[in-house]
């Protein structure tokens, strides 16, 4: 069976940027890793259900990587006292549809990371690292 995919066509629409402030990168692994080597973490979470390219930035930035698990409503299963102040715990918003779990996370842990790959519409928590993945959503050149 052939895969279904590909690049949808480049789109250059007038108006305001919608992530107005956002430091630009080409792909959400990029900006990921930007992330973890600006905060210096040492130790990263991810959670099991995860895209495999996640692990390409952990391996490039240098950062230890633990794996945890996530509930049927896609809620971490995890112990939040048991991170140093260096570990960030990584949340997905799955399918754009988790933004109330990654706020509920956000008021017990304190380094919070929040991958909005498949969540290009939702605005970032206030003071929570965020990155997205435009490309899944619009036409843009590589690069």
């Amino acid at each position: 069976m052939k895969a279904i995919g590909g690049y949808f066509e480049l789109e250059l629409n007038p108006g305001p940027e919608y992530h107005l402030g956002a430091v630009r990168l080409n792909s959400g692994r990029n900006a990921f890793e930007y992330i973890l080597r600006a905060k210096r973490v040492e130790k990263v979470f991810l959670p099991y259900y995860t895209c495999e390219v996640m692990f390409q930035p952990v391996a490039r930035a240098g950062v230890a990587c633990e794996l945890y698990g996530i509930g049927e409503n896609f809620e971490p299963m995890f112990d939040f006292g048991s991170m140093r102040p260096s570990d960030y715990l990584v949340y997905t918003n799955y399918f754009g549809l988790h933004e109330h779990v990654a706020k509920e996370i956000s008021k017990v842990c304190q380094n919070l990371i929040v991958d909005n790959s498949q969540a290009f519409f939702t605005r970032p928590l206030k003071g929570v690292d965020t990155f997205y993945s435009p490309r899944k959503f619009f036409g843009l050149p590589d690069g």
